[in-house]
């Protein structure tokens, strides 16, 4: 409640003031003089009412004047808008994909290079960028036959129709089958994509470029990327050798900090881990989290087959296998079952992950698995 005020008594202060004002008043002197003084007030107030009223009326004009250049002006003052929101990128990642073996005879069978792709193929030119693992290498000339339980894969480049009606924008070509024809299977793998405008990392003639990263700028944000794969084999590349870019941490290390100079985003693809397994090997752990300590935003892997586990270190996405997109292998669940991820990025920031289930049908075709099949 608020206080009431209490009433005013006879003889109290306020009152007795009041009854000695109208007093004086009697007076004819003083009546003149208070009547002179009252006249003068009005005509101020009246002047400063005027006045007042005329600047309302400019005030307002004022204000509308400011509008009208908030409405019309070209370029309004930046400091009265607020901060223009960051915009999305949307990149799409898929794990292995095989163009050799049943999967060739099938594009072959059918007379249509991009048949495997089709199903998918909304999803990932929806995107501002598609990565896959490309792990058959690609011959020019020559018979692209492979049968069934060969492991050493060859592609006819025709199958590229595939990659593009996907959109693909980059490949990993670090992995245990890329040096299956050699290095012209490299040479003529990376002819044909260029000549297809994909880009290409994890793999090359030398160590140089084979370990040369790519970088994409999208929406005024440059994404770098790096690829890396298990084997210490002959099929690492050297100073003057055909060959991967492995799992050294150091040099990877090393690399990723060259690379966060360059590029706003470092994202790190890794072939590793053991084949139909569920969980990740202490080797994918490791180097995943090496390559965040160095810099690396998001770390994608592929190899077992299967899809493994999605870990957040240091606040960072580590997909440890996105299991099979495109393979033959339609003896198990596991290896027909693979995934897409779908990540969105707000700037620098990963806003979003999904991961998207594909299932494998026919020995090539993947499809989203909430479709009918």
């Amino acid at each position: 409640m608020g206080c009431m005020r209490s009433p005013v008594q006879v003889g109290s202060p306020r009152l007795l003031n009041f009854y000695n004002f109208f007093g004086m008043m009697k007076r004819p002197a003083i009546y003149l003089y208070f009547f002179s003084i009252i006249a003068v007030v009005t005509i101020i107030s009246g002047a400063l009412f005027l006045i007042g009223n005329n600047f309302s009326k400019d005030k307002d004009n004022l204000i509308l004047s400011d509008q009208s250049n908030e409405l019309f002006d070209s370029e309004p003052a930046s400091g009265n808008l607020p901060e223009p929101e960051m915009a999305t990128t949307t990149m799409v990642f898929g794990g292995d994909v095989m163009l050799s073996r049943n999967v060739g005879q099938k594009m072959e069978k059918y007379n249509n290079w991009q048949w495997p792709f089709e199903d998918i193929a909304p999803l990932t030119t929806a995107a501002d960028l598609a990565v896959i693992n490309l792990e058959s290498p690609f011959t020019i000339g020559g018979s692209h036959l492979v049968l069934t339980g060969s492991f050493s894969f060859k592609a006819d480049p025709q199958a590229v129709a595939g990659l593009n009606l996907a959109g693909i924008d980059i490949v990993s070509l670090a992995n245990n089958h890329i040096l299956n024809q050699g290095a012209k299977g490299i040479s003529d793998t990376q002819k044909t994509l260029t000549d297809n405008s994909i880009d290409f990392i994890g793999a090359g003639l030398d160590e140089q470029a084979a370990r040369h990263p790519v970088i994409r700028e999208i929406n005024q944000i440059k994404f770098g990327f790096l690829a890396y794969a298990y084997p210490d084999d002959y099929s690492v590349a050297a100073t003057a050798t055909p060959g991967i870019a492995n799992l050294n941490i150091d040099k990877m290390q090393l690399e990723v900090d060259q690379l966060k100079a360059q590029a706003d985003v470092v994202i790190v693809l890794m072939h590793a881990g053991i084949e139909y397994k569920k969980l990740p090997n202490f080797e994918q752990q490791q180097f995943a989290r090496a390559a965040i300590d160095a810099g690396a935003d998001l770390i994608v892997g592929h190899h077992p087959h299967w899809v493994q586990s999605v870990e957040i270190y240091q606040g960072k996405p580590i997909l440890y296998s996105l299991g099979n997109l495109i393979f033959d292998q339609m003896w198990s669940q596991e290896t027909r079952e693979g995934a897409l991820a779908k990540i969105i990025w707000r700037g620098t920031d990963i806003e979003k992950i999904e991961i998207i289930p594909v299932i494998i049908e026919d020995y090539a075709r993947p499809r989203l698995a909430d479709s009918a099949g």
